[in-house]
């Protein structure tokens, strides 16, 4: 069994995230899932800047739910935002990357549900973008999966 961060233990021990066991083959089919969505983004034309976007951003959440599934924790509802900060952690995302994600993740959630979703620059897509091509090999190093 990989040993968890103690910050996930922490994480378990407030309820924001739950221990579980492991699901055969889930740790392979998110990495795969973040690898289709980066493929699908950079298929894109580059002026749709809300679908590349999305794309990355999801993508990336797969990263985060492969890197939970590894240290075998779920997130519960209010454990997302610290699922999103902690495994941003473990993969070493800078900080300048992290603020960039979490505005990521606060636009889609705090708009996506209930209003249009707003505006994306071409660079705001690009740079999504890039974080998911840059992480998707360190989540494959960090979990040991093919």
């Amino acid at each position: 069994m990989t040993q968890r961060p103690a910050e996930f233990e922490n994480l378990i021990k407030t309820r924001a995230l739950e221990a579980v066991a492991q699901t055969p083959g889930a740790i392979a089919g998110f990495l795969r899932n973040a690898a289709h969505y980066e493929a699908a983004a950079l298929a894109l034309d580059s002026e749709k800047t809300l679908p590349v976007f999305t794309l990355a951003y999801e993508g990336y959440f797969q990263l985060v739910d492969a890197v939970l599934e590894f240290y075998l924790v779920r997130t519960k509802e209010s454990g997302r935002n610290l699922a999103i900060q902690r495994v941003s952690t473990s993969l070493g995302v800078t900080t300048q990357e992290f603020s960039f994600i979490a505005n990521a993740h606060a636009r889609r959630n705090g708009t996506s549900y209930i209003s249009p979703f707003p505006p994306v620059s071409k660079a705001e897509a690009s740079t999504m973008l890039s974080i998911l091509t840059k992480y998707i090999p360190v989540a494959h190093e960090l979990t040991g999966a093919k």
